[in-house]
Order: C-alpha cells, then sequence, then structure tokens
C-alpha cells in the first residue's frame, strides 16, 4: 500500500514538471495590432503673427507706397505767366511758406525746327530753295532771326516726323539740321505741402483773391496735375 502511495506521489510531480516545462516553452501568439487609423490630411495652424510675416513682400511694399503716392499738396492758381507766379511765391517765401512752381503740363513740350543752315547771302538761299522745290521737297526762305538765309524744311510737333524729313532730305543730297524749340505752357501754378499750407490763414487768401483774378485753391496728390475741381 504505501509503494502505491509512493507512485501516485512521484507521478503527480513528474505531471507537474512536464506541465511547467511544456507551459513555459510554448511560443507567445503575437496580438494583432489594431488597424492604423490613416491621418488626415489638413492645414497646419498658424498664428496670427505667421501669416503677417508671410505676406509677400510686394503686397507690402504697395501699401506703403499708395500712402506715399496719396500725400496731399495744396495747388493754388492758374497764373498766365511764370512771372506772376513768382510774385506769388516771393509772398509765401517772406511768410515762411516753401512752394514750387509748376505749369500745366509734367512734361515740357517742344516743336522741332527742320532747316538747312543759313547761306552767305540772300541770292545764294534763293537759288538752294529753287534746287529744293525742283525735288519736290517743301521749302522757305527764312527771312529773320538767327537761321535768316537758311531753308526752313518744316516745324513739327514730333521729334520722329522731324528725323524722318531730316532723313529724306539727307538722301536728296543736303545737309539738314534739326532746331529744339521749346514751347511756353500756357498757365502756371504754385504747389506746397498740406503742413506749409497751414501756416497761412484765410485773411490772406482772401487778399490774394482781391488780387489775383480767378484764383482756384485745389487739394491734389502733390504729383498730380493741377486742373481739376476747384476746392474753395
Amino acid at each position: 500500500m504505501r509503494w502505491i502511495v509512493l507512485v501516485l506521489i512521484f507521478a503527480n510531480a513528474g505531471y507537474f514538471v512536464w506541465g511547467y516545462y511544456h507551459q513555459s516553452h510554448k511560443p507567445y501568439r503575437a496580438v494583432k495590432a489594431d488597424a492604423e487609423v490613416p491621418v488626415q490630411a489638413g492645414k497646419r495652424l498658424m498664428l496670427l503673427s505667421e501669416i503677417a510675416s508671410e505676406l509677400p513682400a510686394q503686397t507690402r511694399e504697395k501699401k506703403t507706397a499708395k500712402k506715399v503716392a496719396e500725400a496731399q499738396c495744396l495747388v493754388v492758381g492758374p497764373f498766365e505767366s511764370s512771372a506772376k507766379a513768382d510774385h506769388l511765391q516771393q509772398k509765401l517765401f517772406s511768410l515762411g511758406v516753401s512752394s514750387r512752381e509748376r505749369s500745366d503740363n509734367e512734361v515740357v513740350l517742344a516743336d522741332y525746327w527742320v532747316h538747312i543752315p543759313p547761306r552767305s547771302n540772300r541770292q545764294s538761299a534763293i537759288r538752294l530753295l529753287r534746287e529744293l522745290q525742283g525735288q519736290g521737297i517743301d521749302s522757305f526762305v527764312i527771312t529773320q532771326g538767327e537761321l535768316a538765309n537758311g531753308i526752313s524744311l518744316g516745324l513739327f510737333s514730333k521729334e520722329v516726323s522731324a528725323n524722318e524729313v531730316s532723313r529724306r532730305v539727307q538722301e536728296a543730297g543736303y545737309e539738314p539740321a534739326i532746331k529744339k524749340l521749346p514751347r511756353e505752357p500756357e498757365t502756371f501754378w504754385l504747389e506746397m505741402t498740406d503742413s506749409e499750407a497751414k501756416k497761412l490763414s484765410a485773411g490772406f487768401w482772401e487778399r490774394q483773391a482781391d488780387e489775383y483774378k480767378d484764383l482756384k485753391m485745389l487739394e491734389k496728390n502733390c504729383k498730380s496735375v493741377a486742373s481739376d475741381d476747384s476746392i474753395h
């Protein structure tokens, strides 16, 4: 009986050892990870300061340039001659007010006079005139001024037209020249910045209106041409 008990004890002990050994060497079952959730594409959050810093430099420059371009000036006139504009400008200067004179035209206009330089005498000029007219070239003898006894070939408002006539006359065997004649602007104005204009009282302008007929005061962009509606 005793040996039966011992056999059972050893049998149980052996089974326990075998079971422990088998369990400890059993491979672990891999746990399948959950499928990765796809990350949705989206816009990166940006601070307001970041947005401002990424504005195109050109846009900021345009805004700055626009502010500069919109600087306002007071324009006074018109004056029929530069001398009259100068007279008022001297008054302003004596009061410590700076201004600048300008004409209706930002670009100085000019005419272009195509001519053949003066001959030694009138007879020589007439002979040349007949030669030119014989070749169908419109021309006239100049009778007065620094070009007297020269030959006028035409007065043109466009330089390109003057150059074309000069070229044709050269091809005919003559040596023409072109004289640039600046055109006097019809009206003149005085322009001053707003800060300068504020130095003057309403009474000052009332006195000037009595002296200068049809005097106008216009508020303009400082680089614009003074010619539109009056504000006074």
